[in-house]
């Protein structure tokens, strides 16, 4: 099954861990419906489905902050942090978390949903309102999930049962072979480089960045920046992206979580980015795998 076939947005609320339950689950996508199958214990949480006829598994251990996707009759896994991008797709409880961390949430009442008293809360970012869910206070858990920016997309939670925990749910077998988003074999990572090599560039910027070196790149004129990176070596090449401004790195929320600052491409994979910088902005990129080909032009 193609990777594209998991980003798919089931949406429901995080986790604390009182209940333990099974349910079914309606997930409705801009009016295309799906069902799954979903088993809550103290710790962790497990979603059953099945698309294009292929069975796929999701298993979230907050505690430990990595989810698992797993596509059984291959018998893979890809595993990442539960606020990883691909994490978050696949993952309606981190993407909800993603969406209050770095905007807010708020209370809008109360309704009672297939029986369970629930409390209306809103994810905002921006001030604009995202997803609305109907939370259980009982089960823990949402009853009920809209999507407020697109048409014909919720959630609802049914035939709601206690559960015998089998742990097994929660583990992934020891023949699974790990692979990356875009189901390739792992290649793992060298470690950090022990030393860095400083170099200050300006616009516009064009060379191949070798693994241990910082660009130091100090913004002249408040626009749009192209950023393009390309790796046109035979290994892997990781870059991950720094913005300081007024002396100081902005937090996550302003510049975006460090999995989303860092980029590692396969060879011969081009990514191309549009970033807006102000006068005195200072952009920092760390070479940490590989040579990275990296051009930067005004936009």
């Amino acid at each position: 099954m193609k990777a594209k076939a998991y980003l798919f947005i089931v949406m429901f609320l995080p986790v604390v861990a009182l209940c333990q339950f099974q349910a079914k689950m309606l997930n409705v996508i801009m009016g295309k419906e799906m069902n799954y199958d979903g088993y809550l214990d103290l710790n962790n949480y497990r979603y059953e489905f099945e698309e294009d006829d292929k069975k796929g598994i999701i298993i979230v251990k907050p505690e430990e902050n990595k989810t698992y996707i797993m596509l059984p009759e291959d018998k893979l896994v890809h595993i990442t942090t539960c606020d990883a991008a691909m994490s978050r797709m696949n993952d309606p409880v981190q993407s909800y978390q993603w969406f209050v961390k770095f905007g807010g949430e708020a209370e809008a009442g109360t309704e009672t949903i297939e029986g369970f008293e629930c409390t209306i809360k809103e994810a905002i970012q921006q001030g604009q309102k995202i997803l609305r869910v109907w939370y259980s206070g009982e089960l823990n858990f949402p009853v009920k999930m809209e999507n407020l920016l697109s048409a014909d997309t919720y959630m609802n939670l049914s035939n709601v049962t206690d559960w015998d925990v089998n742990t097994a749910y929660f583990t992934v077998p020891e023949d699974y072979k790990e692979v990356d988003e875009k189901l390739r074999p792992i290649i793992p990572e060298p470690p950090p480089p022990e030393t860095w090599i400083k170099k200050e560039i300006n616009v516009p910027f064009e060379g191949s960045v070798e693994i241990g070196t910082k660009l130091y790149l100090k913004i002249n004129n408040t626009a749009n920046y192209k950023v393009c990176f390309s790796n046109n070596a035979d290994s892997p090449a990781k870059v991950i992206r720094h913005l300081i401004r007024n002396g100081a790195e902005l937090p996550d929320n302003e510049q975006g979580p460090l999995s989303y600052r860092t980029r590692r491409l396969f060879p011969e994979e081009k990514k191309t980015y549009t970033f807006s910088w102000n006068i005195g902005d200072e952009v920092i990129l760390e070479i940490y795998e590989g040579v990275m080909d990296i051009k930067i032009v005004l936009e």
